[in-house]
């Protein structure tokens, strides 16, 4: 098929699709407009019409994309977690080594949280206070980051010594995090980076002391050395 020019016809955009699009985009629109009202203000304080206006769509849409404020709260939440995994998390380097790996991506946790304060203290570090469904959001976010350092340094995350102490050092930063955003920044980045590389390094080691079988010693090795 052709047009008039003689040119190659443009494929027709399918109204089902171009309505997809839009709600989309509204949908995102709210979405946006809840993690900016949520990152300033408490979630008894942010009224569902604040959200809407700020979106510039009619309050009908918020209920019929998220049902409820708290759903759209706990969507927020969700978007908070994965905006912070999109920033943090380094991407593959060849001539990094695990320890250098280990370094960036705290380096871009650390950076990521203190360029958005009020986002980090009220949405991630907040945890989500006493609300289960909002905490689950978190941990699930938190295990990742464990995950993916067992891999990094070739850790067997199947050792309840080994969870029980990445999640302890997960829990340590982040209030030592807590700490450093509340008190306006007081020490360098790069002595915060080296200080969680200390406490991983002995989480690994209190992970041995419970279970004599677990092998790290390459992982501390790893991390203590630096080619950057």
């Amino acid at each position: 098929m052709t047009v008039g020019n003689g040119g190659p016809a443009s494929p027709q955009v399918r109204p089902a699709t171009r309505r997809q699009a839009q709600a989309d985009r509204t949908r995102q629109k709210l979405l946006d407009a809840a993690v900016q009202h949520f990152s300033q203000r408490h979630y008894e304080a942010v009224a569902a019409s604040d959200i809407t206006e700020s979106a510039s769509v009619a309050q009908g849409l918020l209920f019929h994309y998220f049902a409820n404020k708290r759903g759209i709260y706990l969507a927020a939440l969700q978007e908070a977690a994965l905006l912070v995994g999109a920033a943090t998390t380094p991407l593959p380097a060849a001539d990094a080594s695990p320890g250098d790996q280990f370094r960036q991506m705290i380096r871009a946790h650390l950076t990521y949280l203190g360029d958005h304060r009020d986002f980090a203290l009220r949405l991630i570090l907040g945890g989500g206070g006493g609300d289960p469904e909002a905490r689950a959001i978190f941990d699930r976010a938190r295990w990742r980051t464990v995950e993916w350092t067992c891999e990094l340094l070739e850790l067997d995350i199947t050792r309840p010594s080994m969870r029980l102490m990445l999640r302890s050092c997960a829990g340590s930063l982040d209030e030592a995090t807590i700490f450093w955003l509340e008190n306006d920044l007081p020490f360098d980045r790069e002595a915060m980076v080296e200080v969680v590389v200390s406490l991983l390094i002995t989480s690994l080691r209190c992970a041995a002391e419970l279970d004599p079988a677990v092998d790290d010693a390459h992982a501390i090795a790893a991390l203590a050395a630096r080619t950057a």
